[in-house]
C-alpha cells in the first residue's frame, strides 16, 4: 500500500477550517485566498480518501472521519509548534518562571485536566503565581478577548474570529447511566426514549455531543435537567436522574465516589480536540510563551 502523502500546512489549514466553520473565515485567519484553502482541503481529503466536511447552510461541519483525523493530529501538531522555542539556543527551559499568569479554562479542563500539571509547574517555579478562572467555553473566549486572562483552554470549537486558536490536546466524551441501569437497552437511534441530564448552552461538551449526533443523523435528546458542572452531573446520574454525556476525565474521576454505568455506542464518534486560545501576538509576552511550553511539558 503506497504511503499517504500530506503536509503539515494542509493539516494547519484543515484545523483552522474546523475551528472557524467556513473556508472564507479560515482564509482570512491564515491570510490565504479561499481557493488556496479549498485546494489544501481537497488535497488532504484525496490523500486519505475521506470526506472531511458536510455543508450546513453557510457553515461547514467536520465529518466523523475529519474529527478523528484532527484528534490524531492535534498533539503532534502542538509538539511541532513548540520546537522553535525548545530548540532555540536561549530557550531558557531551565530558567525559573516568575510573575503572575491568569488562565481561563472551561470547567472540565479546569477541574480534571489542568490541576496535576499546574501543581508540577508550581513545584518547579515557586515564584510563579497562577490564577485559574473557570466557566464554559463561550465565557473563556470572552475572558481572553477582554484581557481578563492571558491564555484560555476550551473544549468546543471557538466561535470568535479575534483570537489565535491552536489545537492543544485531545479528549473523549463518555455517555454514563445510573447504577444498575439497563444499558443494553440504550441504542443510538433511540436516545430520546431515556431521561437526560446535560450541560448548559455555551458548554463545549454539550456542543460537541450535539454535533456528533447531528453528523451521525440523529436528533439531540431533550434534557429535562441542566447543570453547569460536570462533576455535579455525574453525581446526579449516580442518583438516578438519567443519562448524560460528559468528558471521560470527569466520568472517571467523579464516578470514583459516585458509581455510574459507562455506556459504549461504537457508532457514535465522541473524540474531540481541546483548544488553546491566545490574543494576537502583539498583546502577548515572552513569559506567556514560556509558560505555555512549560505547562505542556508538565502535562506530558
Amino acid at each position: 500500500m503506497p504511503p499517504v502523502r500530506f503536509t503539515l500546512r494542509q493539516l494547519e489549514i484543515f484545523a483552522t477550517v474546523v475551528r472557524t466553520g467556513q473556508v472564507k473565515r479560515a482564509a482570512q485567519t491564515l491570510h490565504l485566498s479561499q481557493a488556496a484553502v479549498s485546494q489544501a482541503l481537497t488535497e488532504l481529503a484525496d490523500a486519505f480518501g475521506l470526506s472531511l466536511f458536510e455543508r450546513r447552510g453557510r457553515e461547514i461541519v467536520p465529518t466523523a472521519s475529519a474529527r478523528q483525523l484532527l484528534a490524531h493530529a492535534t498533539e503532534p501538531m502542538a509538539a511541532l509548534a513548540r520546537l522553535p522555542d525548545e530548540l532555540a539556543p536561549n530557550a531558557g527551559s531551565s530558567r525559573a518562571l516568575s510573575g503572575s499568569i491568569r488562565l481561563a479554562a472551561s470547567s472540565t479542563i479546569a477541574r480534571y485536566v489542568l490541576p496535576a500539571g499546574l501543581a508540577r509547574l508550581r513545584r518547579d517555579h515557586p515564584d510563579l503565581e497562577i490564577t485559574v478562572l473557570s466557566g464554559n467555553s463561550a465565557q473563556v473566549e470572552r475572558q481572553v478577548a477582554d484581557l481578563q486572562a492571558d491564555v484560555g483552554f476550551i473544549e468546543g470549537p471557538a466561535q470568535r474570529d479575534d483570537l489565535a486558536v491552536h489545537a492543544w490536546r485531545t479528549d473523549t466524551l463518555q455517555i454514563i447511566a445510573p447504577p444498575d441501569y439497563a444499558v443494553e437497552s440504550i441504542r443510538v437511534d433511540s436516545l430520546g426514549a431515556h431521561a437526560w441530564v446535560a450541560r448548559e448552552q455555551g458548554s463545549g461538551t454539550r456542543a460537541v455531543f450535539e454535533q456528533s449526533l447531528a453528523l451521525a443523523g440523529y436528533p439531540t435528546p431533550h434534557a429535562a435537567l441542566v447543570i453547569d458542572d460536570s462533576g455535579a452531573i455525574v453525581r446526579a446520574v449516580a442518583q438516578g436522574a438519567g443519562l448524560a454525556c460528559v468528558s471521560r476525565h470527569a466520568a472517571h474521576q467523579a464516578s470514583a465516589a459516585n458509581p455510574v454505568e459507562f455506556v459504549e455506542l461504537p457508532s457514535l464518534s465522541l473524540t474531540r480536540p481541546l483548544w488553546r486560545l491566545r490574543r494576537d501576538t502583539a498583546a502577548n509576552t515572552p513569559v506567556i510563551d514560556r509558560f505555555c511550553t512549560a505547562l505542556d511539558a508538565a502535562l506530558a
